[in-house]
C-alpha cells in the first residue's frame, strides 16, 4: 500500500516537475517523440524513472545483462506505457480504480466496457497495436510492450527488468 501512495504523491509532484526532455532525445525519434508527448506529464515522469532504473539495473548487474541493448531497454521502458494515450487516467481516476481493484481483488476488471477501467488493465494490448502499425520494432520489443503486466515469470531478461523497474515505480 506504502507503494501506491508514494505513485499518488508522484502523480501530483509530476505536474510542478520539468520533464527530462534531453533524455527523451537521447533515445526516441522525431515519431516515438510526437507519441510520447501524447502521455499525461505523471505518465512521461513515470516512464523516465522506469528507463532510469532499467539502464542502471543493467549497469549494475553480472555481465550476462551487460549483454543486453541499453538503447532498446531504454526505448522500450519510455514507449511501455503509450496505450495509455487512447485515454489519459487523471490521478483521480487512476486512484479510485486502483482502490476499486484493491477491494475487488481485480474483480472490476470484469467491468472493462468502462474506458477508465479498459485503459488500466489494458494498455499493454494498446500499446502493442499502436506501436506494431509502425512495423519499425522486432517481435520482441513488441512482446515486452504487450506483456509487461503479466504476472508469469518469462526467460526473458528484458521482459523482466522492465515488469521489474515499473512496478517499483
Amino acid at each position: 500500500m506504502f507503494y501506491r501512495i508514494k505513485q499518488f504523491m508522484w502523480a501530483i509532484e509530476a505536474i510542478y516537475k520539468d520533464i527530462d526532455d534531453e533524455y527523451i532525445k537521447r533515445y526516441l525519434d522525431e515519431d516515438e517523440k510526437n507519441l510520447f508527448q501524447l502521455l499525461k506529464k505523471s505518465d512521461k515522469q513515470h516512464s523516465i524513472r522506469v528507463a532510469k532504473d532499467a539502464l542502471e539495473y543493467i549497469e549494475d548487474s553480472n555481465n550476462v545483462i551487460q549483454k543486453i541493448d541499453k538503447e532498446k531497454i531504454v526505448k522500450i521502458a519510455l514507449l511501455h506505457d503509450i496505450g495509455k494515450i487512447e485515454r489519459p487516467l487523471n490521478v483521480f481516476e487512476k486512484s479510485l480504480v486502483v482502490i476499486l481493484d484493491k477491494v475487488t481483488s481485480g474483480k472490476i476488471s470484469r467491468y472493462s466496457n468502462f474506458k477508465i477501467i479498459d485503459i488500466y488493465y489494458n494498455h499493454p494490448e494498446k500499446g502493442y497495436e499502436i506501436l506494431k502499425l509502425n512495423k519499425k520494432y522486432d517481435v520482441e520489443f513488441l512482446k515486452v510492450i504487450e506483456e509487461h503486466h503479466h504476472k508469469i515469470k518469462t526467460s526473458n531478461e528484458i521482459l523482466e527488468i522492465i515488469k521489474y523497474c515499473d512496478n517499483k515505480n
